[in-house]
């Protein structure tokens, strides 16, 4: 075991925050797992192998913290205290320095640098810039909604525990949903909730309620220009400012379905069947707000030529989600790809639904029209 792990335990909140890791739920997306490394990755999507055995499984996402080296040069603006260690977010300095749709490749360079077994990764077509972590490498992890009650049951001796409180109590009125339907991800999650600028809310829902938040969400953006969030070189429009006891936050909402299942790509297959430039009109925006995002898609041209066995757009990265609506005509640069998806019974992978999709590779390769 690393030293830092033993460092990490020594502090009051770890065993409030970080708990065992219960794989008969599986792994949502915007999750933090620790690894016996001592670096926190951030799970990604729905899809984490669920079928192979334990000794085989990786899951994807990425490293997000990592200890903090005594000849480092990080940035102050990267560096977070959790459980008593210093840690580098290395994802905020790319995002701040570079043009968004270099983030994802300078990552996985980053990666492999800390990691070099992410050098030899074979990685799905679907998340090229992605981290692969070996599941029997995560020691623990913050699962969301246990990391907010952790902060709320503070809150009658610690002010920033009773100022987060106070903000999920008003988040989740506006939202019109129960308290117990909101978790927390980013470094919150992790036990550093001091004077917090933005909370990383994680809404439990069905897909259903999902997508009534969503357009709650545009509501607020649309037409009111205080709410609008502008942040590294993009307007995110389900993101938005509020105010409580005269201080602004930003909401920068996540969504978790109630039942995975609900997930459009809970377990899957992706074939790669070449590069394709494709127009389509968005149909179906029920699960744009959630990672993956998939998109229904009608009028669809591949190359130029009427294409109508596309049916999909999928969106394998959070950056982008709430961007794309019903209606909005878009071109795609990306990969054709036909799309199996599977259901699990016994620990057996049944066949559910099969369909041809354009698939995004970059941030950037999904372009309104309009």
């Amino acid at each position: 075991m690393n030293p830092i792990i033993d460092e990490l335990k020594k502090n009051p909140d770890f065993d409030r925050f970080i708990r065992p890791i219960d794989e008969s739920q599986d792994f949502r997306d915007a999750t933090f797992f620790l690894r016996d490394d001592g670096s926190f990755i951030f799970a990604e999507g729905y899809y984490h192998q669920i079928e192979k055995p334990r000794q085989e499984r990786k899951v994807l996402g990425g490293i997000f913290y990592i200890p903090l080296l005594p000849e480092s040069s990080a940035p102050d603006y990267t560096i977070k205290e959790l459980f008593g260690q210093k840690y580098e977010n290395f994802t905020k300095e790319i995002m701040l320095s570079q043009p968004l749709e270099r983030l994802f490749p300078l990552q996985l360079e980053r990666f492999c640098k800390i990691d070099p077994f992410q050098k030899e990764v074979e990685r799905p077509v679907y998340a090229p810039w992605k981290g692969l972590v070996p599941l029997t490498s995560l020691i623990g992890c913050c699962p969301h909604r246990n990391s907010l009650r952790a902060i709320m049951e503070k809150a009658g001796e610690d002010p920033d525990a009773s100022n987060v409180k106070t903000i999920a109590e008003q988040t989740a009125d506006l939202l019109g949903i129960d308290i117990s339907q909101l978790g927390i991800s980013g470094s919150l999650s992790l036990g550093n909730y001091i004077q917090p600028h933005d909370l990383d809310f994680v809404i439990y829902a069905s897909a259903p309620e999902i997508k009534r938040i969503v357009r709650f969400m545009y509501s607020l953006t649309d037409r009111n220009d205080e709410r609008k969030v502008y942040e590294f070189g993009k307007y995110w429009p389900i993101r938005f400012w509020d105010w409580a006891e005269g201080e602004k936050f930003m909401v920068c909402p996540f969504f978790s379905y109630l039942d995975p299942e609900e997930a459009p790509l809970r377990n899957f297959d992706c074939e790669d069947l070449g590069p394709a430039q494709v127009t389509a009109r968005i149909s179906d925006d029920t699960h744009n707000a959630v990672n993956p995002t998939v998109l229904g898609v009608e009028e669809v041209k591949l190359d130029g030529k009427d294409y109508p066995p596309i049916t999909r757009l999928i969106i394998h990265q959070g950056a982008e989600r709430g961007d794309w609506r019903e209606g909005y005509r878009v071109s795609v640069t990306g990969r054709r790809v036909r799309v199996k998806t599977y259901r699990v019974e016994n620990k057996e992978r049944k066949p559910k639904e099969e369909f041809e999709a354009v698939l995004q590779r970059n941030l950037g390769d999904v372009k309104r029209l309009d």
